[in-house]
């Protein structure tokens, strides 16, 4: 049985992207009525219903709030469409992917807690954050059986995630 893959569920998707051509804050601000710059940030944060871009005059755009890469580029491409001279993405990367899933089953957090790789601040943070190798992926693990997942670059590796998760948690004594 797996305990995390039936029930996970991508939440965001961070991407960032890359445009032919510098962008003219002017121009922005004139064409995009609701975007907001603020003194404590480089950039432009535009929001839409179904996502949010971080504008930067470089020609780089981050897309946040989404869940998946399509609703990315659908708003890459409006903000292209609108903006006043002819501009297009040259490439994308994907920055972070979040899931969240449920464990299934019983599980036991105090000895979650006995993990030699979980840290447990419960003053700052009511989850245990624990790691299970040496890259940036990071379990979050309430009480509740709730796990977020985060530091994913592709979704691929979501699954692969949850089966290390059963592995070394679930099947493997602590």
């Amino acid at each position: 049985m797996r305990y995390l893959q039936e029930n996970i569920k991508v939440v965001n998707v961070v991407t960032s992207f890359e445009l032919n051509s510098n962008l003219c804050r002017n121009q922005i601000k004139d064409t995009f009525q609701d975007i907001e710059y603020k003194k404590t940030f480089p950039g432009g944060v535009l929001k839409y219903p179904d996502g949010c871009l971080l504008v930067f005059d470089s020609g780089k755009i981050i897309v946040t709030g989404v869940q998946n890469i399509a609703t990315a580029i659908v708003l890459i491409d409006r903000f292209c469409a609108k903006y006043p001279r002819d501009i297009k993405y040259t490439s994308f990367k994907i920055v972070n992917i979040t899931a969240c899933t449920k464990i299934i089953g019983d599980f036991d957090y105090n000895e979650l807690l006995l993990h030699p790789k979980s840290s447990y601040t419960p003053e700052l943070f009511p989850g245990i954050h624990l790691k299970l190798d040496d890259t940036k992926v990071i379990f979050i693990i309430f009480r509740t059986g709730k796990v977020i997942i985060t530091g994913l670059k592709d979704y691929k590796s979501i699954f692969h995630y949850c089966d290390e998760f059963d592995y070394n948690i679930r099947l493997k004594s602590i």
